[in-house]
């Protein structure tokens, strides 16, 4: 047998390369781990927590304190209260639309309820009657392919790199909507209603997820509110309402058209929006009442008007454009304007003291 002596430094070539083999076995690991993560698992607790709480109320028992407490406590509804409903609102109208003894109750409320709060009581009302259903729905939801998709479908309208992580997503029973927050909040029964479309749905809230990150407005608090919806609205909107401005007026469902009805008087609100901020731009003080006035006229939280400017940059501009100011409300209404002089025509566009007004509003200009 011969054997064969390894010098030092054929021992440090060795040492070396099995460090380089080991390290790019390591790498790869890690980077496949990355390619192949997955969505985290569907956060269904506070579907089930609305399940029980309502299932008590069905047989005219009131759920103990820290019943109502847990469901609160979830993620989801933890996220609604904070940012825009009361505890009580969810309470008195789970009651109303569960108890059987509430039903005189009930008939009298919906008499009451105008506008947008009718939909809380139908919506609840639906949900009772279809449980067997949202149980189905809640066993068979396969929620990882559709975050997938609905990631997808906001990466083409974000800058890159701007998709880092998964959003939570909490599914709750709240109301025929959904809030791209932090947790993002689905209603389950919506989601049932959607079918096809739900994807866009939740790819136009992860949009607003990602966004958010990087958009913080805090001056002029109504109006920036206003220049916020717009923009976030907007560019979200192109993911799942553009389609209805191609759709034949007798093809809408009733909800599309009071949209497209608001989304073609949009000319109208964005010359009225001019108006008040070309007055705002004359004053030092006081203008905070203009601004309130704005967010009260803004149709549908900026969606309509939002979709309106979004399309008309996207038409004229082309998407890089869009991409490039998702994270920026001011920029989005200066491409507005841009788009806007290239339509020519007919086009509202807003004037020369409102955009001067919106840049001194702009951060750091």
């Amino acid at each position: 047998m011969v054997v064969h002596r390894t010098s030092a430094r054929a021992k440090g070539r060795i040492l070396v390369a099995l460090s380089a083999v080991l390290l790019a076995g390591t790498l790869g690991v890690w980077g496949n781990a990355v390619q192949d993560a997955r969505p985290p698992a569907a956060d269904f607790s506070g579907l089930k927590k609305f399940l029980e709480i309502t299932a008590l109320l069905a047989e005219d028992k009131e759920p103990a304190p820290e019943q109502w407490d847990a469901l609160f406590a979830n993620a989801g509804y933890a996220v609604l209260l904070q940012r825009e409903f009361q505890r009580d609102f969810f309470i008195d109208r789970f009651r109303l639309a569960f108890m059987p003894s509430r039903a005189e109750a009930l008939k009298d409320e919906l008499k009451k309820e105008t506008g947008s709060r009718v939909q809380y009581l139908s919506h609840f009302l639906r949900a009772k009657a279809l449980r067997p259903e949202i149980e189905r729905w809640m066993a068979e939801a396969r929620p990882a392919e559709l975050y997938q998709e609905a990631v997808e479908k906001a990466r083409a309208l974000l800058p890159e790199g701007a998709i880092d992580g998964w959003p939570a997503v909490s599914f709750v029973i709240f109301a025929p909507d959904s809030r791209g927050y932090n947790p993002v909040v689905l209603d389950a029964l919506f989601c049932m209603d959607l079918g096809g479309r739900l994807a866009d749905m939740v790819g136009h809230e992860f949009h607003h997820y990602y966004r958010n990150r990087f958009v913080d407005l805090t001056q002029d608090q109504a109006t920036l509110w206003v220049i916020g919806q717009i923009h976030g609205e907007g560019i979200a909107d192109l993911i799942d309402k553009a389609g209805w401005t191609r759709k034949n007026e007798e093809t809408l469902t009733p909800r599309e058209k009071d949209f497209m009805k608001l989304y073609r008087e949009s000319p109208s609100f964005i010359r009225t929006m001019d108006d008040l901020l070309a007055r705002m731009s004359e004053m030092r003080t006081g203008r905070g009442e203009l601004g309130f006035e704005l967010r009260r006229i803004l149709p549908q939280s900026g969606h309509p008007t939002g979709l309106y400017m979004a399309l008309l940059i996207l038409e004229e501009l082309g998407r890089p454009a869009i991409v490039k100011v998702a994270y920026d409300p001011f920029g989005f209404f200066r491409l507005f304007q841009e788009a806007a002089v290239k339509r020519g025509g007919g086009t509202p566009r807003f004037s020369e003291a409102a955009m001067r007004f919106l840049d001194t509003l702009a951060p750091g200009r």
